[in-house]
């Protein structure tokens, strides 16, 4: 159940990116319950004896134990489940099921991160895959991003990936018709976008990327999160 060091050990004071078992050819499970793994640390198995009380203590707690152990086991189940997928098509064998993807869409504003973090939380539940949109209209070219902007992308499009996202980059000022088509080519089933800080009348006046979306992608859940907004922060197209 658990690595030889732990992901959480204070050492590198956080946990190795989803993107890390990605890339591994093969993952191994050994799994043990949470009160085995406790009794063997009392028993000196796993640390020293003179370490161990004070680890059962701290990390080592029946609640963190849980946690790591439900990951795990939903990480090899993402696993089987994958191999089998690619089995299945190798073979020319029908599909089991509808794959479900999750996609989520980037901008410089502030809130993002929520957004993000959402949508890994959905993508993680269902094993699915995982997509970071970005839109790169004209006005995120170099000489026209704010330095700002320029610096919540990279933050953002960086945590995607440890989230274990796919970054697909789209260049069009248009930036309704780009999401729809890429959700309509990918068979994207959720959606996690950020609430506009328009106003209604704006927004019945001009239209919003939110409507259009909804009204032509109609095989999509759509999940839109409210965002925190600062003076002088960008305006969502």
């Amino acid at each position: 159940m658990m690595p030889s060091r732990s992901p959480q050990e204070p050492r590198s004071g956080k946990p190795f990116p989803d993107s890390f078992l990605r890339r591994a050819d093969e993952v191994i499970n050994v799994d043990v319950s949470v009160e085995e793994l406790r009794t063997r640390m009392k028993q000196g198995k796993v640390y020293p004896p003179e370490k161990a009380e004070q680890a059962l203590t701290h990390f080592f707690r029946k609640g963190n134990l849980s946690t790591l152990r439900e990951l795990a086991l939903r990480t090899v189940a993402e696993e089987v489940g994958s191999k089998a997928a690619r089995y299945r098509e190798g073979e020319g064998l029908e599909k089991s099921a509808i794959p479900e993807r999750v996609m989520v869409c980037i901008s410089p504003r502030i809130g993002t991160e929520r957004l993000i973090r959402t949508a890994a939380r959905i993508s993680s539940r269902m094993s699915s895959d995982f997509y970071a949109v970005f839109v790169e209209s004209s006005d995120f070219e170099p000489g026209n991003i704010k330095p700002k902007d320029h610096a919540r992308i990279t933050e953002f499009l960086k945590l995607t990936q440890d989230l274990g996202a796919r970054i697909v980059k789209l260049k069009s000022n248009k930036v309704a018709d780009a999401l729809i088509e890429f959700a309509q080519r990918e068979g994207i089933t959720h959606v996690v976008f950020g609430q506009s800080a328009r106003s209604r009348w704006d927004i019945l006046l001009r239209g919003s990327v939110i409507n259009r979306f909804l009204a032509e992608v109609r095989d999509a859940t759509v999940q839109v999160i409210p965002m925190g907004k600062k003076k002088g922060d960008r305006k969502p197209q």
